[in-house]
């Protein structure tokens, strides 16, 4: 009922308190604030102001809403034009919607508003905890000191949502047994800020960006409250908010339509390569080094392929790196044709063809994101244009120098590949777009091609969707929400470590997205070096906790440089004893996805401190790891 809940609102401090059921949650951590920018020469320039500094406020509150107007801000000698409105309000007895919007915007005013201060307990907690979504998701306990330096440095930096530093946009915070849900009901154009409060809690809010350059639209975070509750709790609270919207689109759901997806289920994922090709501008690049590397031919992959079936491997999905005319991270968002140092058309159709015939799935890598210089269709016209008029650079990776393409062209260029493709009769049963799925959108200022962030994400839809309609497995490099229902599956969901290769877990780790999106999405588990796994822990056991799809690792070679990066040899499979225990190993993990992938995650729990854990499944299905036996169990009829 409403009547457990009441806000009130500081007109001094401006700090809210919401009193649930008894129980009082305040304003902590870090203030409320506007980012101010002006035009100086040919660039913007930017200034802080908090709320509270407007020089007119205005406040109206009853106890079950409160709306504040702030205005006339005074920056760069002058008093500005806009007014920014709060709002906060109770609906359905147990939530409180925060929103904030701007009046009056005559121009580029707003960089970005952060509303509404981190809401902490009044009392400290006897067991008391913050629950993040970052990768896969992990709860920090107050005070808790294991990484301090990684959870400082999130205090520092903005945590764009739908990227690896919050897949999930929702959080939520856990005092003995109080506890609230925090989800941003309007994701697109915002970041996770975190900062630390009383009683040494780990606090976050949201910061709201601009969207081409205003505030534009009103921004909305929904608090639910509960008596009761824990980080499973959070999970829930989203997945029935996505549910109710009609958001949430399970696997089953998606094999409807595009029946292919059903030959997905039960098989391991080997990932390849074929080719690397490090320019001469790329960070990896080793001028007295080995900047390129023949992995294998098509036809030699095709063979390998064969010896694996030829071993017992009945299923398999086949994630193929480095395809196109010159190698991986080459030339896009065209690569063809197809790499001829491996065998060109004629090889890779070999190869697709042999795939086919074995019943495994061929699949490619691609990306239509970054936009190289070297790329036979590369025009500055079309890349993304940012505020200023300029354009994104990198040339990390092994093409060296890109830009971003605006998300408005990608389309136009899938289609291109993919005809060709077909008309080349390659069968390919499965495309990988590189991290459409993870980054966040690219707004782009190009008078021809102007789009939000949200469009963009649009956009990146867009390719999904045309190639899903095809019959193509759709595959994406991490789980962000955003294109969760444009997808199937993943490269990798892995914990959040510091380094995220063998490195030590941020906070305690849990199954945060898995609670959420078991059921409706494919992760794959232990990929190479125990990559989002935390140090010491075993990268099976993770798969078999979250139902998930193994990596085989078939090929026997250690890692060797290209350039000045290790890389994952995938050269030779290793012998035929191996070889069948590995197949063991990995059926034994495909039966359990087999039996579980449509089923929701529904509870997670830590049996015996962190060394034992069980996640319990919507069938009655529970799974136990014990990190210290290094084995795992299934069970049935769990209640």
């Amino acid at each position: 009922m409403s009547e457990q809940l009441k806000i009130s609102f500081n007109k001094l401090t401006g700090d809210y308190t919401i009193d649930h059921d008894g129980f009082r949650w305040v304003s902590d951590g870090r203030l409320p604030y506007v980012i101010i920018r002006k035009k100086i020469g040919k660039k913007y320039r930017t200034t802080y102001r908090t709320l509270q500094s407007a020089t007119k406020k205005t406040v109206k509150q009853d106890g079950k809403s409160v709306t504040c107007r702030y205005e006339k801000f005074v920056a760069f000698g002058k008093v500005l034009d806009f007014a920014l409105v709060t709002n906060a309000h109770i609906e359905n007895g147990n939530s409180v919607v925060f929103s904030i919007k701007a009046e009056n915007e005559t121009g580029y005013d707003i960089r970005a508003v952060y509303f509404p201060a981190p809401f902490n307990s009044k009392k400290k907690g006897k067991v008391s905890y913050h629950v993040d979504a970052m990768r896969q998701g992990f709860m920090l306990p107050d005070g808790y000191k294991e990484n301090f330096a990684s959870t400082f440095a999130y205090t520092k930096y903005l945590r764009k949502i739908n990227t690896g530093d919050c897949y999930m946009p929702v959080w939520g915070r856990v005092c003995d047994d109080r506890m609230f849900s925090a989800i941003v009901e309007t994701p697109y154009d915002a970041c996770i800020f975190s900062s630390f409060g009383h009683h040494g809690a780990f606090l976050s809010s949201v910061h709201w960006a601009s969207s081409l350059g205003k505030l534009s639209y009103e921004r909305r975070i929904r608090f639910v409250f509960h008596h009761g509750g824990d980080y499973n709790t959070v999970a829930k609270d989203y997945r029935k908010y996505l549910s109710d919207r009609g958001e949430l689109k399970t696997l089953r759901e998606k094999i409807d339509e595009n029946k292919n997806i059903e030959n997905l289920i039960g098989c391991p994922v080997l990932h390849h390569k074929i080719y690397s090709n490090i320019q001469p501008k790329s960070q990896f690049y080793d001028k007295d080094g080995q900047n390129s590397a023949l992995y294998a031919s098509f036809y030699k992959r095709a063979e390998q392929m064969r010896a694996l079936k030829a071993a017992g491997l009945k299923k398999l999905y086949i994630h193929t790196d480095g395809w196109g005319e010159h190698g991986y991270d080459n030339d896009h968002p065209y690569i063809l044709p197809p790499c001829p140092e491996a065998g060109g058309w004629e090889g890779m159709k070999e190869l697709a063809d042999t795939c086919r015939e074995l019943g495994y799935i061929f699949a490619l890598h691609d990306q239509y994101r970054d936009f190289y210089y070297s790329s036979k269709f590369f025009d500055m016209e079309k890349a993304v244009t940012d505020i200023n008029g300029g354009h994104p650079y990198c040339s990390i990776w092994d093409g060296g120098e890109h830009s971003f393409l605006c998300a408005s062209q990608a389309p136009d260029f899938v289609k291109k590949t993919y005809t060709e493709l077909e008309e080349h009769g390659i069968d390919v049963q499965g495309a990988y777009l590189d991290v459409f799925s993870i980054m966040w959108g690219d707004e782009c200022f190009h008078p021809h091609h102007k789009i939000t962030r949200e469009q963009s994400i649009k956009y990146r839809a867009e390719c999904f969707d045309y190639l899903n309609k095809k019959g193509l497995i759709m595959s994406s490099e991490e789980p962000g929400a955003q294109l969760i229902n444009s997808i199937c599956l993943v490269h990798h969901g892995p914990h959040a470590l510091r380094p995220q290769v063998n490195g030590q877990a941020v906070g305690i780790p849990i199954p945060l997205l898995s609670l959420v999106y078991h059921d409706c999405l494919v992760i794959p588990w232990d990929w190479w070096n125990n990559w989002g796994i935390p140090k010491g822990e075993s990268g099976e056991l993770y798969c078999a906790m979250h139902a998930g799809m193994p990596y085989i690792h078939c090929y026997g070679e250690k890692d060797f440089k290209v350039g000045n990066d290790a890389r994952s040899a995938d050269v030779d499979l290793i012998e035929d004893g191996a070889l069948k225990k590995e197949i063991e190993r990995v059926e034994r993990l495909c039966a359990l996805q087999t039996k579980l992938c449509d089923k929701e995650m529904v509870r997670h729990e830590f049996v015996d401190g962190s060394r034992v854990q069980r996640t319990y499944y919507s069938d009655g299905t529970a799974v136990t790891a014990d990190f210290g036996a290094n084995t795992w169990k299934e069970e049935t009829n769990v209640k």
